[in-house]
């Protein structure tokens, strides 16, 4: 009886785990692939803020995908990013300099993009811009912001005084002289912010570096630097601030301080890229009548051409990564029309997107800035934060607060770049 009793327990636990094992192998085969966290997620490298309208939107149409975001500084940010290549293969997304575009396709890091729609989005002089510096006709990325450098003023204050838009450094330089002898602040500049002290030094200097045979920059150890022309206008650079032109004020205000002082109507010009348009508003508009014009260095060319360049930056797809697909949605997503002006909102920045409107005189301004051909500071004159230190692109904010001469400006320079 015992053995029968012992039996049919037996069977009772076998049947038991057999039906277990059934149910599990059937649930098995009727899942959905497995997949593993990389395959699952989208990965960023940046250095620029990504809104949060454009991840929770791809999100909500993209739910089984996860967007793992990490930013950098721009200070070493090429060294960060190529530890980060060489340590992790599931990198898919990396935004590069525009500067270092070329370097990053000849070292067979980035996937050519092609048949895209986010190129019928795409402004044109962009894109050509990215053929030219890549010397190819493939594109290796999406060029991600205009960088061009325009010097916003008071209309009416150049009406009342006759002057001519400061489009010119002569121009500039005479609304600087005729406002200050009529008791008005010419000039805001955001000084204790480093990339805004740059782009007053960039404006300033761009006559002297435009027709240099050759670039004087930190890859070439800032060679020729101290030629008398250049020093010159260094010596403006630290005299603007010396005739009066520029407030003790600027010294302590960031780009966006400044460029709000200049919207309370307390200044007649500043200096700001196009990427502090979305702080204008019909509020403004109302209060003041603003102007932007590009500044065209003055050179023997046929044509003008306009500080600036049609891209800062380019967000590529690595060709490592295993969601090349999934990656390539990601990047069409992010510049569709529809999200354009959440992006400006949220990041106070613009994008290249071509059919941008936020002022329609200020949006044919910049059109008008934009058609031109560009003088691009990195191939000239340009201290970078991507492949220099922080100390040197600092070094413009010791000038203009004249804690250095122009001639120690050159030496700190030359010897900074060969640290």
């Amino acid at each position: 009886m015992h053995k029968r009793l012992f039996k049919k327990i037996l069977f009772i636990i076998l049947a038991a785990g057999a039906v277990i094992s059934f149910l599990f192998f059937y649930s098995y085969l009727n899942s959905p692939p497995g997949t593993s966290k990389e395959t699952r997620s989208i990965n960023i490298i940046t250095y620029k803020d990504i809104p949060l309208s454009t991840l929770d939107g791809f999100h909500d149409k993209y739910p089984d995908y996860k967007i793992n975001i990490e930013r950098y500084s721009v200070y070493g940010y090429l060294s960060y990013l190529d530890e980060k290549l060489d340590q992790d293969d599931s990198v898919d997304i990396i935004e590069i300099p525009a500067e270092a575009y070329p370097k990053y396709i000849y070292n067979n890091i980035l996937l050519p993009i092609t048949d895209m729609d986010a190129f019928t989005r795409i402004n044109s002089n962009a894109l050509d811009y990215l053929k030219r510096i890549s010397r190819s006709d493939k594109y290796f990325g999406i060029p991600y912001q205009s960088n061009y450098l325009g010097v916003w003023y008071n209309a009416s204050l150049f009406d009342k005084y006759g002057l001519a838009p400061p489009d010119t450094l002569q121009n500039f330089m005479d609304a600087c002289r005729v406002f200050k002898e009529n008791g008005i602040a010419p000039l805001s500049a955001g000084l204790a912010d480093s990339a805004s002290a740059n782009d007053l030094l960039t404006l300033l200097t761009a006559d002297a570096f435009v027709t240099a045979g050759s670039p004087v920059t930190v890859s070439s150890g800032f060679r020729n630097l101290d030629n008398p022309e250049y020093l010159d206008s260094l010596r403006l650079c630290r005299d603007i601030r010396k005739n009066g032109y520029l407030t003790e004020t600027s010294l302590h205000m960031t780009g966006e301080q400044a460029f709000q002082a200049f919207l309370d109507s307390t200044y007649a010009m500043t200096v700001a890229p196009e990427t502090y348009i979305s702080m204008v508003d019909d509020s403004v508009l109302q209060q003041i009548n603003i102007d932007v014009c590009g500044f065209y260095p003055s050179w023997n060319g046929s044509t003008q051409m306009v500080v600036g360049s049609p891209a800062d930056s380019v967000i590529g797809i690595c060709k490592e990564s295993s969601n090349i697909d999934i990656s390539r949605t990601f990047l069409d997503y992010y510049t569709r029309y529809e999200t354009v002006f959440q992006y400006i909102e949220d990041t106070r920045t613009m994008t290249n997107i071509q059919n941008y409107s936020v002022n329609e005189k200020l949006t044919a301004s910049w059109s008008k800035i934009k058609s031109q051909d560009c003088y691009v500071p990195s191939e000239h004159f340009y201290l970078s934060p991507y492949t220099g230190s922080k100390e040197l692109h600092a070094l413009p904010q010791e000038l203009f607060y004249n804690l250095s001469t122009p001639e120690e400006f050159i030496q700190r320079a030359i010897s900074l770049s060969q640290n």
